[in-house]
């Protein structure tokens, strides 16, 4: 039994030295194609909005002025602060340039394919870990990301290793993986703010098979990682700001005649915010905020339809075409968007068959579906656009690799099952 045991254990670690192996080739071969992307097409690529900011604020902190966007400028939380943070490291060595700023990226859109391997190693094992890491490598609207300077680069690499950790918790819960969790998440919500949904709909039920000691180690670890930023927040607007001032301005934007009338229906639109408002920037963003509100509120009978609509854009189920031009505005490629939708949809329908696979196999399911429902809420409240979804984009890959071994799996069997014998011939009649 000994010597089974030891030949077991030395499989094993040749199966995880495999995937180490496989999974580092693959994580080499995606920064290879995101950085030729990034410094190849991105000169190319229109620079405006969220990454400009990102990429003034960068330089601003590495400079010593803190979250301003030009030095002299009042304070900003009008985006929350992690990503740019991330950028600022780069920006202190020299490396202050846009084409900086997209390698950095790349490193992040690298290490994401890193842990989205990882992850599927964990839901269906080697295989299906090597085959997730292998299309997040070649995904379009992961790669993508990367070029644009956009918070999503680190947002993806934070919600994978939230979804690690929370299936680190359901497999041996105690407080300490549980404040992982809870830290991460805390982390992603200084990254996009929506992610603090997950406190909800991943951290709490997870947490909770720690018990209480889970849940509150969760709370607090969260609690420490918020509690600087919102300190700042505080001081520098005179009142509470949760994460950022962007709600205000998103609200206002996605809440007017244009986006509930017409072809912009379900999206934002910068000339919906009305002008004139004073004060600083937390004072703007309570006025936005307001007059978003009341719009919705006045128009409450046509809500649902328009909420209908943005969730359907999020998922790229209505209008494509329109949606893919609407990327362009954030210096996203049409072309790349257009192939990356069409392997969007191919995506998908596996990983609703995973999610079927992983159903009975009676696997923690909900794991996985936590940010799809965090982004369908998100839409409905803000509005409707593609690059909203890639919290979901992670087990969304995740699932439809499980999917692909599992049909790799049944094909292998019936080419390895013996053809049927030929039944015998009836005996001659007699004459």
């Amino acid at each position: 039994m000994a010597a089974i045991a030891r030949s077991e254990s030395k499989w094993g670690n040749l199966e995880a030295r495999a995937f180490i192996r496989g999974l580092g080739a693959i994580v080499v071969a995606a920064l290879a194609l995101r950085l030729a992307y990034a410094l190849l097409e991105g000169p190319h690529l229109v620079i405006a909005g969220d990454a400009r900011t990102f990429h003034e604020l960068a330089n601003s902190i590495a400079g010593g002025h803190g979250f301003v966007r030009s030095p002299g400028a009042p304070a900003t939380a009008d985006h929350p602060p992690l990503y740019p943070l991330y950028l600022s490291l780069f920006s202190l060595v020299g490396l202050k340039s846009w084409a900086a700023h997209r390698a950095a990226s790349c490193l992040l859109g690298a290490a994401t394919v890193a842990a989205v391997g990882i992850l599927g190693r964990r839901v269906g094992g080697e295989r299906v870990g090597l085959v997730a890491a292998g299309i997040a490598a070649v995904y379009p609207l992961l790669w993508v990301n990367d070029a644009t300077v956009l918070s999503e680069s680190l947002y993806g690499l934070l919600i994978a290793l939230a979804l690690i950790a929370a299936y680190r918790v359901v497999d041996r819960p105690t407080a300490g993986r549980a404040a992982v969790l809870g830290a991460l998440v805390a982390l992603a919500a200084l990254t996009r703010s929506e992610a603090l949904g997950l406190a909800l709909l991943l951290v709490l039920p997870v947490a909770w098979r720690a018990r209480w000691r889970g849940v509150l180690a969760a709370a607090l670890a969260g609690a420490v990682v918020l509690t600087p930023w919102l300190v700042r927040n505080w001081a520098a607007f005179d009142r509470p700001v949760l994460i950022s001032n962007n709600s205000g301005s998103l609200l206002a934007g996605a809440n007017c005649d244009a986006t509930y009338h017409g072809r912009f229906t379900g999206l934002w639109r910068l000339d919906c915010i009305p002008a004139g408002a004073t004060g600083n920037e937390a004072e703007r963003a309570a006025t936005y905020r307001s007059d978003g509100i009341d719009y919705a509120r006045d128009h409450a009978g046509r809500v649902p339809a328009v909420a209908a609509v943005r969730v359907l854009r999020t998922w790229d189920l209505w209008a494509p075409h329109d949606q893919a031009i609407y990327e362009t505005l954030e210096g996203r490629d049409r072309r790349v968007e257009y192939v990356g939708v069409a392997v969007y949809y191919a995506l998908l329908a596996l990983a609703i068959a995973g999610a079927v696979l992983l159903r009975r196999r009676r696997e923690p399911l909900w794991i996985l579906l936590a940010p799809a429902v965090l982004v369908t809420v998100a839409s409905v409240v803000g509005y409707g656009v593609t690059r909203f979804r890639l919290a979901a984009e992670i087990p969304i890959v995740v699932l439809a690799s499980l999917t692909l071994l599992e049909l790799w799996r049944r094909a292998r069997a019936r080419r390895a099952r013996p053809p049927a014998s030929p039944s015998p011939s009836p005996p001659p009649r007699a004459a």
